[in-house]
């Protein structure tokens, strides 16, 4: 049986995921609307999968016994990419670090444990992503960055 503190952590979670899940929609009409399509369908990808681990949260609510909340956390909307971009890999290296620290909660729950630890990979390579096309910018300009992403 969950305790109240895990009830609590995966409600939060999902509710992050669903409000992150809008931000990055957004970003990626945003993006589309100024005419860099590549970019805005990594983007809409990374909103899919953030929706997709938000309703993974809620299932396994259900599994333990509880009704999931309706519930969204909201996020700035960024019209700059290049901020778009900074922000995400900020909040990917905060949420790498909460989702470790989550981890300990689940100590007696493998399962919920190990849907987490799956979580922090996809953090990771979404960060590691992030990291790279922020360097890109830095390395050849904004401008040349944005020519690629058309």
């Amino acid at each position: 049986m969950a305790t109240e503190k895990q009830i609590e952590i995966l409600k939060g979670m999902a509710k992050a995921w669903f409000g992150n899940s809008q931000q990055h929609s957004i970003h990626a009409e945003i993006i589309r609307q100024k005419g860099f399509s590549k970019l805005a369908d990594k983007i809409q990808a990374e909103a899919e999968g953030e929706w997709k681990e938000a309703q993974r949260v809620n299932a396994r609510l259900l599994e333990l016994g509880v009704t999931p909340t309706l519930a969204i956390d909201t996020y700035p909307i960024i019209t700059d990419i290049r901020e778009q971009l900074e922000y995400d890999y900020n909040e990917g290296l905060k949420g790498m670090a909460e989702l470790n620290a989550m981890i300990a909660e689940f100590s007696d729950d493998y399962i919920t444990r190990r849907m987490i630890e799956e979580f922090i990979v996809d953090e990771q390579e979404h960060t590691n992503w992030l990291a790279e096309h922020i360097g890109l910018i830095e390395e050849i300009g904004y401008q040349n960055y944005l020519i690629q992403q058309l």
